[in-house]
């Protein structure tokens, strides 16, 4: 009788891939912040995460922003369709950044409503939508956003929308890639339910 070794099969490497498709709001905030803790109590090497928004609240994408970019482990965010305001505050925090082909982004000056508001609620309002754009703003210079003339004078009054070849020569993204989980992985899913 001959003592053979059956060979082993290769151990995958330990990452995970996951979506993220859902609003920017304290929610999200804590889905992410609980995936995060939970992969960093697993072994994980790296995170994968399909990311895909309509926006929110700036303070939320600041919050998420800033879990991203104080994540413990190499982070890649794909959107994979539309990242949108608040969306790019914490897309922005990834130090991965990539982009399906056909995916955008856009970008806008803050918004509040001024539904039965007075003169000292709007002035109120005036001063924290200041506050709100000039975070965003830091953000945009911390990440080496690198806005056209053009681009610019648009984002000063309108939305300011990117395809991922615009987002690629703007800094938005590193590169243009589809996300593509290897095939049998399980994805988990962090929006809302």
């Amino acid at each position: 009788m001959t003592d053979t070794a059956e060979p082993q099969a290769a151990q995958p490497p330990n990452e995970v891939y996951g979506i993220f498709a859902g609003p920017i709001d304290q929610a999200a905030v804590s889905r992410v912040g609980n995936a995060a803790a939970v992969t960093t109590n697993n072994r994980i090497t790296h995170v994968h995460l399909a990311f895909q928004t309509a926006g929110g609240t700036v303070a939320d994408g600041v919050a998420l922003y800033n879990i991203f970019r104080s994540f413990p482990i190499p982070l890649t965010l794909y959107s994979i369709g539309s990242v949108q305001s608040a969306g790019v505050i914490a897309f922005l925090g990834a130090a991965n950044r990539v982009s399906s082909s056909l995916a955008t982004f856009m970008i806008h000056r803050t918004t509040s409503p001024a539904i039965g508001a007075t003169s000292d609620r709007l002035e109120a309002m005036t001063q924290s939508v200041l506050k709100d754009d000039a975070r965003t703003e830091a953000i945009f210079t911390a990440s080496n956003l690198n806005l056209t003339k053009k681009q610019k004078e648009t984002h000063r009054f309108a939305d300011l929308w990117f395809t991922a070849e615009e987002a690629a020569k703007a800094g938005l993204i590193q590169s243009i890639k589809e996300f593509g989980p290897p095939k049998g992985v399980q994805l988990f899913f962090l929006g809302p339910t």
